[in-house]
């Protein structure tokens, strides 16, 4: 057998840090007047770091008086303090670190070639940090985009700037964006009006054309054939990106006709012939998706637009034009309380009902739509079942955003769709017990979640931990040949639910 003892040898070699008696290196970091210098033991330096292994080679390192000598002026005192103790004792501690300094971490991670660390970080900052990183996803973009170790801190970023770009685009560091990054940005399914879109990539390809410089772009008198062909060839990688068709006859004429000379001169008559005569051309591009999800602490637009797909029986990647539905939040666990009653105070009588369910364990999104929603009744602890009939329910798998596999399943006997469970130990069950959330009215058990519909269990035990759930109301359309409008069919009393009928089947 094989026994560990980590936490006496971490405390041992934190007190070999503190005391530092046989150290062999004087590291020196910071600059101007905050600075400060650490000892350390070279050979854990290298063991732990392979850019230390590097810096104190002999091909590197020159010792004097048996001490190495190092400087970091780029490293502030309080972000290698950090790094330095974790390096001793495996301990990150963050306690009193706002997210600036631990973004600053992260860089300074990435240049210690520390890849457990880096990749701590990114995760902590998905799964504890999402408001702040939307509030600053500029300030995190520009830092980490050329940092080939944070590829997922990358790719959330551009996530957060497809949903909500104008912070983004309204920043300081916008204007010097490289081409190839801004191309990119245009390419996706921002959340914009496409005649904003427009004036933020005319700003931008006038600060990027140099034979512009000086120019008005209010007196256009004083331009030149020159000074258009070079804005055109500066903007020619994005005009086929960009949704013309569906910016308005009144702003194309009033913001971009001005300009038509940058544009393909096919492309202008196109436009045209589209708005005055509404004649569509074949190589229209799709209007962009346009969910918005800010209050969500689960779910992106992307997740958004497969669930109202679903809920409308269409494919995944149906578009969904901007403005058209919004998710918003009334019951969040973390914020409102786990009790059933706190969420049944929330959510009862507002119509259509999304569950957003993550897992503790592996990061997993879970849920369930309710077409019916759920009723203010006060009937609850009478030890009775009421199920609601509909055959637009169902229940999902979202992925763990690394792997995004989804899996819907949806109802295949419609009388046993909804549970209006009033036991006292089910607080919320889809179908008849397919998805349960156990619980009681006042104490929500957010550690019972129980998945028994084929395919979707596998990934789960009974007893599984939630670490956050959200309700969602959603603006669907009632009338949509998609969505039925059968109103809640209520059998009066039921015995407890036989968990070997599923109401439910995985379709993909």
């Amino acid at each position: 057998m094989t026994f560990e003892f980590y936490t006496r040898l971490s405390q041992s070699f934190s007190q070999l840090l503190d005391d530092a008696n046989d150290h062999d290196i004087i590291i020196k970091v910071g600059g101007n007047s905050n600075t400060k210098e650490f000892r350390a033991h070279s050979y854990i330096l290298k063991a732990r770091s392979p850019y230390f292994k590097r810096a104190l080679s002999q091909d590197w390192a020159i010792k004097k008086n048996n001490m190495y000598n190092f400087t970091k002026p780029n490293i502030s005192p309080i972000t290698f303090e950090i790094i330095l103790r974790y390096m001793y004792t495996g301990i990150l501690d963050l306690k009193g670190s706002d997210c600036s300094d631990i973004l600053d971490l992260l860089v300074v991670s990435d240049e210690l070639l520390i890849e457990e660390l880096v990749t701590f970080i990114q995760d902590y900052f998905y799964e504890y940090k999402i408001d702040w990183l939307r509030q600053n996803s500029s300030k995190v973009f520009h830092t980490v985009i050329k940092l080939e170790s944070c590829k997922k801190l990358q790719e959330y970023c551009y996530e957060i700037i497809y949903e909500f770009p104008k912070p983004f685009l309204n920043s300081l560091e916008f204007p010097r964006l490289e081409k190839s990054i801004l191309l990119e940005l245009v390419k996706q399914d921002l959340i914009i009006e496409e005649i904003e879109l427009w004036n933020y990539l005319f700003k931008w390809g006038i600060v990027h054309t140099p034979e512009l410089e000086g120019k008005s772009i209010t007196d256009l008198s004083k331009w030149d054939e020159e000074d258009f062909l070079a804005l055109k060839n500066t903007l020619n990688p994005f005009i086929s990106h960009v949704r013309f068709f569906d910016i308005s006859s009144r702003d194309f004429h009033t913001i971009i006709w001005p300009f038509k000379k940058v544009l393909p001169e096919i492309l202008c008559e196109d436009v045209l012939s589209f708005h005055m005569a509404g004649n569509i051309p074949e190589n229209k591009l799709p209007s962009r998706n346009g969910i918005v999800t800010n209050d969500s602490v689960i779910i992106r637009s992307k997740h958004a637009a497969i669930l109202v797909n679903w809920a409308l029986k269409k494919d995944d990647d149906t578009k969904i034009p901007k403005n058209k539905y919004k998710f918003q939040l009334i019951h969040r666990g973390s914020n409102d309380g786990f009790s059933v009653k706190t969420m049944r105070s929330a959510c009862s009588n507002k119509g259509p009902i999304f569950l957003i369910v993550k897992i503790k364990e592996n990061g997993t999104i879970i849920g369930g739509f309710n077409p019916l929603g759920y009723k203010n009744d006060n009937y609850y602890g009478k030890n009775r079942e009421y199920f609601g009939t509909t055959n637009d329910s169902f229940i999902f798998s979202l992925g763990n955003n690394k792997d995004c596999k989804k899996i819907i399943s949806r109802v295949t006997n419609e009388f046993y769709a909804i549970c209006e469970s009033r036991y006292t130990n089910l607080a919320l069950s889809f179908g008849n017990s397919d998805l349960i959330i156990k619980g009681t009215y006042d104490v929500f058990e957010k550690y019972s979640l129980l998945f028994v519909t084929e395919n979707i269990n596998d990934h789960f035990q009974e007893n599984t931990v939630l670490h956050e759930k959200e309700y969602f109301v959603v603006n669907l359309e009632r009338k949509h040949p998609g969505l039925n409008t059968v109103t809640s069919k209520h059998i009066s009393y039921s015995p407890q639910p036989d968990l070997n009928m599923v109401a439910f089947q995985i379709i993909k």
